[in-house]
């Protein structure tokens, strides 16, 4: 393996990873800080979606740490354990950010429709894009060999057109804790940090697919 293949190989890695130590780290920081305002995850949730005139949207109780997300297909909020039943800076943040969502749902942001268009080619493309490479790899295949390589760029514009759909649905979070008076001058500063972090998995998780693809074609460029 050449030196070029190797840092993009393990640079990858260790951006992944290090992006998702350090949201785990701030959210283990941030849940030990308990926002004045005493309001829980699952109480900030329904009274954002309230404030915003959305009766359609539940907020359940899900499984799992940071497994937060809304579900666009059944409209529902779930928030992992401590988001759903703490009021710390993190569970308010990690709330108020799915329940942006839920907002861009119900306001058809231009972002999630398109995320939600690309979606399905993504899901195939992760289960299958490596299988196919390497299928064209060992087979000197390039047709094969390149259909991989589309897949993982199909993975890389979803990662693409997710990044401003979480930002946006970020900024909302912040803008309506502010709004409503939830958050304190120094509360705001921390979730603002919270929420960072967890966005900049996904530009991590997008660096990373960029360089695998780099890194392949350039093995492939080598083999040949």
């Amino acid at each position: 393996m050449q030196g070029l293949e190797i840092i993009l190989l393990f640079g990858a890695m260790i951006l992944v990873m290090w992006s998702q130590s350090k949201v785990q780290n701030k959210y283990q920081q941030y849940s030990r800080v308990a926002v004045n305002a005493h309001y829980t995850g699952a109480e900030i949730a329904r009274l954002i979606l309230k404030r915003k005139g959305i009766y359609d949207v539940q907020v359940e109780m899900g499984q799992g740490l940071l497994s937060d997300h809304y579900d666009p297909r059944t409209k529902i909020v779930r928030l992992s354990p401590d988001v759903y039943n703490t009021n710390s800076v993190a569970a308010v943040s990690i709330a108020a950010h799915e329940v942006g969502h839920a907002i861009q749902h119900a306001e058809n942001y231009g972002g999630i429709a398109l995320r939600n268009t690309i979606l399905p080619a993504a899901i195939v493309s992760g289960h299958l894009a490596w299988g196919v490479i390497i299928i064209g790899l060992f087979s000197n295949i390039d047709a094969i060999f390149f259909t991989g390589i589309l897949m993982l760029g199909v993975i890389a514009l979803f990662q693409t057109i997710t990044l401003p759909v979480e930002f946006n649905a970020s900024s909302r979070a912040i803008g309506l804790l502010t709004d409503m008076g939830i958050l304190s001058a120094d509360e705001r500063s921390y979730a603002k940090d919270m929420l960072s972090a967890a966005a900049f998995t996904y530009v991590a998780a997008l660096i990373a697919t960029l360089a695998q693809i780099m890194r392949l074609l350039l093995l492939r460029g080598r083999r040949r």
